[in-house]
């Protein structure tokens, strides 16, 4: 039992001896975390300051930090200016705004990552994917819109149609009732025809007699 609980006291004496060197040690290391953060947060302020700008709803405001952002990257088109003018081109909502063009940008950042931070390779990729989103978005409007469109001329067309036949119709209509009255004259003559040649010839030589008496007299 003694020689037991010397090794145990002894160990414990080495423990407590090795802890006493490393933990000056340990103290005098960085913090990971409180690194990190605030270096993410200083890669990405330029970004995000732009993107903050441009979605203010001052137009001046926004028409000063696109031509900012956009002349920088004019005069040096290094990685952070030509992701900081992506950023610009995709942020929605104000009027120099050119999805497409920024979504190009960004795929050729990401085509070599390593020029970039990995917070810049992050912002890039979340940017591509809120701009494809709005893309598809966008895409799928114009297709209604397009949808309606044509359903609306085809109303329109049909509903033209549709007055074209109801003229037609009344047009028809007063052609038939303009020959029917014709057909109508055209009977009367008939059957007035008619019964002239039915009458008796002593009655048409007294209607004609009659008619040449006075003639005859004087």
């Amino acid at each position: 039992m003694i020689v037991r609980s010397s090794r145990w006291a002894a160990i414990g004496v080495a423990c407590v001896c090795v802890a006493g060197c490393e933990l000056p040690m340990l103290r005098q290391e960085p913090q990971p975390p409180a690194n990190v953060i605030p270096a993410a947060e200083d890669t990405l302020s330029p970004y995000l300051d732009t993107m903050q700008g441009l979605a203010s709803s001052d137009p001046a405001r926004q028409a000063d930090v696109f031509y900012e952002v956009e002349r920088e990257y004019t005069r040096a088109p290094t990685t952070t200016n030509t992701l900081r003018y992506a950023a610009a081109l995709v942020t929605p909502d104000h009027p120099a705004a050119k999805p497409a063009e920024g979504k190009k940008l960004l795929e050729t950042l990401l085509a070599t990552p390593e020029r970039m931070t990995p917070a810049e390779r992050t912002l890039a990729l979340v940017l591509i994917h809120e701009t494809n989103a709005r893309l598809k978005l966008e895409a799928e409007n114009r297709r209604l819109l397009a949808t309606l469109d044509d359903r609306g001329r085809s109303q329109a067309n049909s509903d033209k149609r549709v007055q074209a036949q109801i003229e037609e119709n009344a047009r028809l209509r007063r052609a038939l009732a303009e020959t029917q009255q014709k057909l109508e004259a055209i009977k009367e003559i008939e059957k007035d025809l008619s019964e002239r040649s039915t009458s008796p010839p002593g009655n048409r030589d007294l209607a004609n007699s009659e008619t040449q008496s006075p003639s005859t007299s004087r």
